[in-house]
């Protein structure tokens, strides 16, 4: 029952991701090695688009079942065997009826064996659908062709022609301009509470002697809750401050929930200015949301003040090197805190310099073109030059953060691509799949991704390296498809 009510006064689940819809997923179907793409429809009901590419040779049969969270898979359709595009690329479709959290369940058959693996993917339209001139001109012409012969009909069956005409065209344009009402309101409501969109947050700084905490609500006129979240590596959320105008600065904080409707964190010495702020939750039922909003940084106290303003024009990084306690407020910072600050990196550089001495590069050769899909590459070095050696990171090789410049474009990757590891275990213990484990590739990152449209992209590459998270930044030119 606390789960019904939740999605009933929910408005909206969106995506967690902002202007870039497509989910994608590197990982493993058993012993086979996946990529999977999967583009939603735009409205539904509608078909999604399902790419599975299947590394090496021998893949006889890719399967593909969406399983929708709220009816399980006793009530899904049956799987839908995927076309052979070639010999590592398989296509299917599948109907997606409803709005709301599903598991495309994949099951990929080679002479290896029978392996299969359940990727979230969160159904929600993305936009209207405009009437087309030509049928909305017939629409007014019939409906105007019927008003008429009703007018018609009334004056030649009536004794009284003259009353009952008029009586007529009263009723008819009274039931017209109710429908149109009826149709607007609804409109406004499909695109108030349907539509895939951010969620806003209040955000609030509120100062303890030398301490500065944020405090995080949902606006006062929403119904929202935050009472059944999972946690996604470890973390009820995943929270994101980028300074504005020019983005030098750059935070990824993991604040403690308070209760049901709020959220607290204490901030790190960041350079005063106002923020940009993106959070992510994942809710129990797999859905996916993210909060936007905007937060005025006040500058650093005590200690914390020397040592942001002395190294306010150095490339600079920290995490909280201790845990932090069980206390119901945060008296400290999330042990996997991280934060960066230093000038923009130039448009296209290749190599990004690392807090105390190290470097960045990225791999990917020649231009990135919009809506192409690949896999973005990072190789991390030492001061000295050699091949460094990652650490996990909340149970990852690393994490990536794209924004488009512009704000249109928010999205947070990871080595198995941009779903929420916490909904795919949901689905996981529904669908008796495994969760692949992100690998450890020496000095070497990839995160699978497509940019959704051509612009100037920041990308915020995040490693830990001897204990210490630090963060190459990248200004990347995204040049559209012809």
């Amino acid at each position: 029952m606390k789960t019904l009510l939740f999605l009933l006064l929910i408005p909206l689940l969106a995506h967690a991701h902002v202007g870039s819809p497509n989910v994608f997923f590197d990982g493993k179907a058993g012993p086979h090695s996946v990529r999977v793409v999967i583009r939603p429809p735009a409205a539904l009901p509608g078909a999604a688009q399902i790419d599975v590419r299947v590394a090496g040779d021998g893949a006889e049969r890719v399967t593909v079942q969406p399983v929708f969270w709220s009816a399980g898979e006793s009530a899904a359709p049956e799987p839908t065997s995927a076309a052979a595009v070639d010999a590592h690329l398989f296509n299917a479709s599948c109907w997606l009826l409803r709005r709301g959290s599903y598991a495309l369940r994949i099951v990929v058959e080679s002479p290896l064996g029978r392996g299969e693996v359940a990727v979230p993917l969160q159904a929600t339209p993305l936009q209207t659908t405009d009437l087309p001139p030509a049928l909305g001109a017939t629409l007014i012409s019939l409906g105007a062709l019927l008003f008429l012969s009703a007018m018609w009909i009334a004056h030649r069956a009536a004794p009284r022609r003259g009353l009952a005409a008029t009586t007529t065209a009263l009723l008819l344009a009274g039931a017209v301009s109710g429908g149109a009402m009826r149709w607007r309101k609804m409109d406004r409501d499909f695109r108030a509470n349907m539509l895939a969109r951010p969620s806003p947050v209040n955000a609030e700084i509120r100062t303890e002697g030398e301490i500065h905490r944020l405090l995080l609500t949902p606006p006062a006129d929403s119904l929202a809750t935050w009472d059944t979240l999972v946690a996604d590596h470890g973390k009820l959320m995943h929270f994101f401050l980028v300074r504005e105008p020019g983005f030098t600065t750059f935070a990824h904080l993991h604040p403690a929930r308070r209760d049901a409707r709020s959220f607290e964190a204490v901030l790190p010495p960041l350079p005063p200015g106002p923020h940009q702020l993106y959070a992510e939750l994942t809710h129990e039922n797999g859905a996916s949301e993210t909060l936007v909003g905007r937060v005025e940084v006040p500058a650093p106290l005590g200690v914390a003040a020397q040592t942001a303003w002395t190294m306010a024009y150095e490339v600079w990084c920290q995490s909280s090197p201790t845990p932090a306690g069980n206390a119901a407020q945060p008296s400290a910072l999330d042990p996997d805190d991280s934060w960066h600050a230093g000038p923009a990196p130039g448009v296209g550089a290749r190599v990004s310099r690392l807090m105390g001495g190290g470097t960045m590069v990225f791999q990917n050769a020649g231009d990135i073109i919009a809506d192409r899909e690949t896999s973005l590459r990072f190789a991390v070095f030492t001061p000295g030059g050699e091949a460094a050696t990652l650490q996990p990171y909340m149970g990852m090789a690393g994490h990536a953060v794209i924004r488009r410049s512009d704000g249109a474009v928010f999205t947070h990757l990871h080595p198995v691509g941009t779903i929420s590891m916490a909904a795919q275990q949901i689905f996981t213990a529904s669908t008796a799949t495994r969760v692949p484990m992100s690998p450890l590739p020496g000095n070497e990152i990839t995160f699978p991704y497509a940019f959704p449209r051509a612009g100037d992209y920041r990308v915020w590459v995040q490693v830990r390296l001897d204990g210490r998270v630090v963060t190459g930044v990248f200004d990347v030119p995204v040049k559209a498809r012809n």
